[in-house]
């Protein structure tokens, strides 16, 4: 394997190509970057040090007819696609929802464009170039205003779409929550409101479906709802319902700006990979970021190293850490010096 592609993770690593060198744009300013090609985005990615996969929107950054060409672009860069995930945001159909849209024409559509990317993952699969899962986000699918929406509807019909694409459809979906952003309150934005979707979803598929559908959490969306990062995972985990990590930051409960990785939450972060580790997760690291005015390829080298030190520093000390962490005897004081003795160790002090 190429050396550049390596990392001490023992997990692979995949970047959102949709953050790769893109224009970007926000309801301030239309337009960070020139933008570069998806062609070009790709040939990126096979150059950025430890990242072995993309993942990346149908119709916005691939389409059907574009399929093939990015497969083929994927191959000689030696990247898997992790997964095709269905955009459902970005075009004015969809800004009153999608799956939740009260309109039931514009709910059909969106269940279309989830099969169409369930399709093109089993495509992947099917020819071991990835295609693990569609990610679904539920972005508009939410509420804003006081009497805006008979909730009771809104809610049926999101899981009633997530249903009909999976029995239509073969594959698997992995939900992103989220807890607000475009709606100020999206359904199944929480990660308990997830984990009852998700039950109630395996129950209607039935037995040996279970693994057709999971989540998705994203480190920022977590914070964003002022959540423990560790807890919510661990719980997750728990449930046998993690099928990929989004991994960022943000200032916790502030807005979703997608951060380099430890430029905030140090300690917070570095607690998932200690419950990655203990239920023995063998999936992926998804790098979810928004570098507007930040170099692409730093901001990726630099969020893989640092969770790359939060891997090796829980693990030197995860044996005395989990012994505290059900002690009676300890305090949480005893595994935060732990964990800055453990920094000490395992690096030189800045000249």
């Amino acid at each position: 394997m190429d050396e550049q592609r390596l990392s001490s993770l023992p997990w692979p690593v995949s970047v959102g190509l949709w953050f790769v060198e893109s224009r970007g744009g926000d309801r301030f300013t239309s337009q960070y970057k020139e933008g570069i090609s998806v062609v070009e985005r790709i040939k990126l990615v096979g150059k950025m040090r430890g990242v072995k996969g993309f993942e990346l929107h149908v119709p916005y950054e691939v389409t059907d007819k574009t399929f093939d060409e990015v497969r083929k672009l994927a191959r000689e860069e030696g990247l898997k696609i992790v997964t095709v995930v269905p955009g459902l945001f970005n075009e004015m159909r969809f800004k009153d929802g999608a799956l939740a849209s009260k309109d039931k024409a514009i709910r059909r559509e969106a269940i279309e464009r989830i099969k169409q990317a369930m399709v093109m993952n089993e495509e992947l699969k099917k020819n071991n170039e990835g295609g693990f899962f569609a990610i679904f986000w539920p972005a508009s699918d939410g509420v804003t205003y006081p009497f805006e929406s008979y909730h009771p509807d809104r809610r049926k019909w999101l899981l009633e779409g997530l249903l009909t694409a999976l029995q239509e459809t073969p594959g698997v979906i992995a939900i992103e929550h989220k807890p607000a952003d475009p709606a100020a309150k999206t359904y199944s934005g929480t990660t308990g409101e997830t984990i009852l979707l998700c039950r109630d979803l395996r129950s209607a598929l039935g037995p040996g479906n279970e693994q057709r559908i999971g989540m998705n959490p994203e480190m920022a969306h977590l914070l964003m709802a002022d959540a423990n990062l560790g807890a919510d995972v661990s719980f997750i985990l728990e449930e046998k319902l993690l099928l990929h990590t989004h991994w960022n930051t943000i200032r916790r409960g502030g807005a979703d700006l997608d951060m380099i990785v430890g430029s905030d939450n140090w300690n917070d972060s570095a607690e998932v990979f200690f419950w990655l580790d203990e239920f023995k997760y063998d999936h992926w690291l998804g790098l979810d970021l928004m570098p507007k005015n930040e170099d692409t390829v730093r901001a990726v080298d630099l969020s893989i190293q640092a969770m790359e030190r939060m891997y090796a520093e829980v693990m030197l000390v995860k044996s005395q850490l989990k012994e505290n962490m059900r002690s009676t005897e300890v305090d949480a004081t005893q595994n935060l010096e732990l964990l800055l003795n453990t920094r000490g160790t395992l690096y030189s002090p800045l000249s």
